[in-house]
This record gives structure tokens, sequence and C-alpha cells, in this order.
């Protein structure tokens, strides 16, 4: 039976590790993430995409038929993630979803979030988590101003972009 298992690979290896498994005539996914584009210098522009899981890559195959020790051997691979010492399946529901989110090259384009002065959005990564705040303006493409309420007044605190999100506004009964 078919199953999808989890690679462990080596430190930004995941692209090699998922050659040389395919060469072997595995069937794998690496999701990938386009964050943006990052400023470069000369002024070039250049897009960058990353590993949705760094150092993971998803492998699939029947256990049964095929061995899956030529994995630990494989340039770029570590092994496959265990739970007592057996290779732990990943849920089919899991890597579908992931799999439609993903273009052909298994990368998935997130929008950037558009907020406008005023609006209130909430911190949802990094030391700062779960706090609601202002949305002030953009710093760059990748960096915006937030008013958060600390030491008694507003202060200004300069975030990535992407650690934002739209707050919940409660209905008014």
């Amino acid at each position: 039976m078919l199953r999808w298992y989890c690679v462990h690979t080596r430190p930004r290896a995941e692209a090699q590790a998922l050659e040389h498994l395919r060469r072997q005539g595995f069937e794998c996914f690496l999701p990938r993430l386009r964050r943006g584009v990052l400023r470069v210098r000369g002024g070039r522009r250049q897009v960058v995409t990353e590993a949705l899981f760094p150092r993971y890559l998803f492998l699939c195959a029947d256990a049964d038929v095929t061995s899956l020790a030529p994995v630990r051997s494989t340039r770029g691979a570590v092994d496959l993630v265990r739970i007592a010492g057996q290779p732990a399946c990943v849920p089919d529901d899991f890597i579908a979803r992931l799999i439609s989110d993903a273009d052909g090259e298994g990368v998935i384009t997130l929008p950037e979030p558009r907020f406008q002065p005023g609006e209130r959005v909430t911190i949802n990564d990094g030391p700062l988590v779960g706090l609601e705040a202002l949305y002030a303006r953009a710093e760059g493409e990748h960096r915006v101003i937030v008013l958060v309420e600390l030491l008694g007044g507003a202060q200004e605190i300069l975030l990535p972009r992407h650690v934002l999100k739209a707050a919940k506004v409660a209905n008014a009964a």
C-alpha cells in the first residue's frame, strides 16, 4: 500500500535529496514557499523560494514492495523520520492539501497581507505573539511599523510584514 513518509535532510539540502531520490525512482514532494521579493545588490530583485519545512521532504512508497533503506545513503538525505524505530507515515489528506495549494513545481505562493493605516492587526509570530496592534505604515517591502500599547503608551515597533494578520472583530449585538 502506498504511503507518504517524511525524509529528514541535511541543512539546506532538500533540493539535492529530492533530485537524488527521484533518480532512484522514488515519488517525492518538496513543498516550497515563495516569500516575496528581496532586494539584492546592484538594484536587482530576486524572488525568495525556500522549503516550507526546512530539512524535510516527503516520499511516497509501498514499504512492503520497495526497500526504504537507500534513503539513508542518498546524497542530501539523513534518514526517514521514525517513531519507535519505524518510519513514520504522514496522513494522505495532509499531503493532498499541500499538493493542491502548490503549483506544478511544488511552490506555494502566499499573498502579502495589505493593511490600511489604523487597521487592527494581531501579531502571530515572535516574542510579541498574540498582541493586538494598530497598523501604522509600511517600512519597505517586507517590514511594517505597528503601534502597540506597552509601557504606558503607544510604542512604534518594526516587524516583518508576514507576522501580521487581521485582528478578529467582535460582533456587536
